[in-house]
């Protein structure tokens, strides 16, 4: 438990790696060490063992001569000893298999969650902590990792969320495709029922799509994957963009199809934007140039610490990022003092806005603030989307 077997006559102290002689397989010395060194560490006691002698001699009982008091001649009992302790009770044990079980499943579970990759069991700093939590844990190598832990993780989980999904008498489908930064296809469908009164989620499917993203392939992975799932016949509605293609695709099977309301907000105000793009392309010129330059960057905070402002960096736009043109207008806005003193102590070869643009971003930000609000309340997951939408309405029919 406390020592490591070094060779036949060490031991190596598992707290402070001293290593301590037990010759002739006494312990006597690892005792001494845990007595005089380590005294608050609790130490395995060995039960003592009583050995009692005989309860009288042969002669049996003897009178005195003196008075009706008899006595028993017997021999005096021994005082207990301990057993001697074996090199056994100190040596680490074995984990059982079931505990091993749990914590491995426990670490895939880690790893999925978070999004970890496979090589952190093999990093010295996860080795070590796993270590100082529980020595007897072996660490399952990254081979184990990806094509046993893992696999078996994903199968559990999958026929867990297919039991639950099949007692739905109703879904709702959503979906979307999208391209990564190395340009690789996904497409994703999630389904979205009701148990026990609450509404519950759950990806049914996420898989690299390259095809064509046409009506008819769009129309075929979808139909594919509502019926691996067995739902196919319980689909009331399908969410998704308001492309073309995803439009035409669910009046193939004939599905009840729902444009998605914050993508439509943000279509919505993108296009309301236009008007603005020359002002609009000013803020992005001047956030681009302290994004690419360092000195401006440096100077713009510095003047921000000389106005006692908060060191805030321009944010940039994102055109499939939704509300980032408000979010790039509103920080442009937060620091235009500093950002007009910078822009002219560099002088940056940016063009800088007018009063009257400074007064046009100001009123943009006030108006775009009700529809970042609405969108980030729409994007919850457990919201009813019908009822925010009519309460916002109403606090926006009331402010005009």
């Amino acid at each position: 438990m406390h020592f490591n077997n070094v060779d036949n006559i060490r031991a190596q102290c598992r707290i402070f790696q001293n290593k301590i002689s037990y010759k002739a397989g006494s312990t006597h010395n690892l005792h001494r060490h845990m007595r005089t060194v380590h005294p608050t560490v609790k130490l395995a006691v060995a039960e003592l063992r009583e050995t009692s002698g005989p309860a009288s001699d042969s002669g049996g009982a003897s009178t005195s001569t003196r008075g009706d008091v008899s006595t028993q001649s017997s021999r005096p009992t021994p005082r207990p000893t301990a057993t001697q302790s074996s090199m056994d009770q100190f040596m680490p044990k074995t984990m059982s298999v079931g505990k091993q079980g749990q914590i491995d499943i426990a670490l895939a579970k880690m790893i999925a969650t978070d999004f970890q990759p496979f090589s952190i069991v093999e990093d010295r700093g996860f080795r070590n902590y796993s270590n100082s939590l529980n020595p007897m844990y072996t660490i399952p190598s990254r081979k184990t990792l990806s094509k046993s832990l893992i696999p078996q993780l994903y199968e559990s989980t999958q026929a867990s969320l297919r039991e639950r999904v099949q007692k739905a008498t109703a879904v709702c489908l959503t979906t979307d495709c999208w391209t990564s930064s190395v340009t690789t296809s996904y497409m994703s469908v999630t389904c979205h029922f009701i148990e026990d009164f609450s509404m519950s989620s759950c990806l049914l499917d996420c898989f690299e799509f390259s095809d064509r993203h046409t009506s008819e392939n769009l129309s075929e992975e979808l139909l594919r994957v509502a019926r691996e799932w067995q739902e196919d016949g319980k689909v009331v509605c399908c969410v998704s963009n308001n492309a073309a293609n995803i439009t035409k695709a669910m009046n193939i099977f004939k599905w009840t199809h729902h444009p998605c309301l914050a993508h439509t907000i943000n279509l919505i105000v993108r296009d309301a934007l236009k008007v603005m793009k020359p002002t609009v392309d000013k803020v992005k010129a001047a956030v681009e140039y302290f994004h690419r330059s360092t000195v401006g960057a440096e100077k713009l905070k510095s003047t921000q610490r000389q106005k006692g402002m908060p060191e805030l960096r321009p944010k940039q736009d994102c055109t499939t990022r939704w509300n980032s043109t408000f979010y790039l207008l509103k920080r442009f806005l937060e620091s235009k003092d500093a950002i007009i003193s910078t822009l002219a102590i560099v002088n940056a070869p940016v063009d800088a806005l007018t009063q009257e643009e400074w007064e046009v971003v100001e009123e943009v930000c006030r108006v775009l603030e009700a529809f970042e609000q609405v969108t980030v309340e729409i994007s919850g997951e457990r919201y009813s989307k019908q009822l925010l939408l009519h309460h916002y309405l109403i606090q926006y029919y009331i402010c005009i």
